[in-house]
């Protein structure tokens, strides 16, 4: 079975988002998070495994797409904790028509070859 950085090889996605399967505010897989200046590493530690993988690789500014490449989860599941993450205040969303330059569609692009 393939190892993955963010999950036990043993514990569903489903059963992380403790069987939940849906987030309030929907985001796209374009859609640009981070966690800006406010990244805490007490707070990191104190995060399920997901979610704290979630949450140190949203250090640089991602897209959900390339958030859950990253960390091996599925996107929903990704969606879902980045959810999470959102109401808590711990990440913010960053407007993806301000950051428009040919480098970060570039990442974009290779972050969603990686999905296929």
């Amino acid at each position: 079975m393939v190892r993955r950085p963010g999950l036990h090889w043993k514990v569903r996605p489903y059963m992380t988002a403790r069987g939940r399967t849906g987030s309030r505010s929907p985001l796209l897989i374009h859609t640009l998070v981070s966690t800006g200046n406010r990244y805490d590493p007490l707070l990191a530690a104190s995060l399920a495994p997901a979610s704290r993988t979630l949450y140190e690789q949203a250090r640089r500014m991602s897209s959900v797409a390339e958030l859950s490449a990253g960390c091996g989860l599925p996107l929903g599941l990704t969606r879902l904790l980045i959810g999470d993450l959102l109401k808590t205040g711990q990440l913010e969303v960053h407007d993806p028509r301000s950051a428009q330059d040919l480098a970060l569609l570039e990442r974009l692009r290779a972050g969603l070859a990686r999905l296929t």
